[in-house]
């Protein structure tokens, strides 16, 4: 991913643990030729952050995804053990984020996020010439903005029911621009914070990751989810798990970095069509020292600038919100 300048919101309510040393487990199939199992290390304190870049004005994508690092830039075809696209173009570039266009003239996105500058078809749009109103909810870390004109592309259906533990997701952002590449890492816990040794040699390394850069274009991946958290002050959330496990991650595991505020999460109804089921909010459960995570020399802003299998990324649930956002929309949702 890339550099980006985001606030910082603690939420130890919503995820914390305690401190496993690193270690590794020989097993097949890890990403990049790599035979090892980085486990989750949790951490204390375990700190939940908000991915909004609220200086910087560049239109950065993109998640960290491990099944093709610093790819997945165009829509996915179906194909190649890609899953078929679930609303691609739909997807908005706003000034520290993303947001996703549902219809009628409405975008959704992150409540958090300043949207002084929105990408409509190729063009940067300052918020007075684009932007009509906006709508924040009350109980929930989302916002509706209504343009002033109304894009060529269709409507997104939300989806009506909360998506079961273990449903595969295709998430979609425009937070920093990956790297093409798995980065390794030999980490002690003797001191505080961790110290983060970067190795080439996988055996060598109880931790990997994908580190990223400034700048980008929107992308996608794909993760399940793990969990759902119905008591949060940002609504209710659904988690997702960067996992290295053969057995639990996905071909294009992703997680969300700075950036990826408003940025979509699609499952698949029971009649197999796409529907919009979570917005990006936070990241969670990073560790002591994670590289590229932390204030840049002379910023007072917050960047996570890498993807460390364990990190959560945590959106909102909006099959509660469905009605809500149906009403102020005027979409049918079918």
């Amino acid at each position: 991913m890339r550099q980006i300048k985001a606030n910082m919101l603690y939420r130890p309510e919503i995820a914390t643990g305690h401190v496993d040393p690193p270690a590794k487990t020989a097993t097949k199939g890890l990403p990049a030729g790599d035979s090892t199992v980085y486990p989750c290390v949790m951490f204390r304190r375990s700190l939940i952050l908000t991915l909004s870049l609220v200086l910087t004005p560049l239109f950065c994508p993109a998640l960290v995804n491990s099944g093709n690092p610093g790819g997945n830039r165009t829509a996915p075809t179906g194909q190649d053990g890609q899953p078929t696209d679930p609303g691609f173009a739909n997807m908005l570039v706003i000034r520290g984020g993303a947001g996703v266009y549902l219809g009628n003239g409405w975008v959704l996105t992150a409540r958090h996020i300043t949207p002084g500058m929105i990408i409509l078809n190729g063009e940067k749009r300052m918020r007075e010439e684009i932007i009509g109103k906006m709508y924040k909810f009350k109980n929930a870390e989302l916002m509706l903005i209504r343009l002033k004109e109304t894009p060529d592309l269709p409507t997104v259906k939300i989806a009506s029911s909360t998506p079961a533990v273990g449903t595969e997701v295709v998430m979609i952002g425009a937070g920093r621009r990956s790297q093409d590449h798995l980065t390794f890492w030999q980490v002690s816990q003797a001191s505080n914070p961790w110290t983060w040794t970067e190795v080439t040699d996988p055996q060598q390394a109880n931790m990997a990751g994908v580190v990223t850069d400034p700048g980008g274009l929107m992308s996608w991946g794909t993760n399940r989810i793990s969990a759902v958290n119905p008591a949060s002050a940002m609504g209710e959330l659904l988690v997702t798990d960067f996992s290295a496990n053969p057995a639990e991650r996905t071909a294009f595991e992703a997680q969300a970095v700075s950036q990826d505020s408003g940025g979509a999460l699609f499952a698949q109804d029971e009649k197999g069509e796409w529907v919009l089921t979570g917005i990006m909010a936070t990241v969670g459960r990073l560790y002591p020292g994670q590289p590229g995570v932390g204030k840049p020399e002379g910023s007072s802003s917050f960047i996570i600038g890498s993807g460390v299998f364990g990190n959560l990324t945590l959106s909102v649930n909006l099959a509660p919100y469905r009605e809500e956002i149906l009403r102020v929309t005027g979409l049918s949702g079918e």
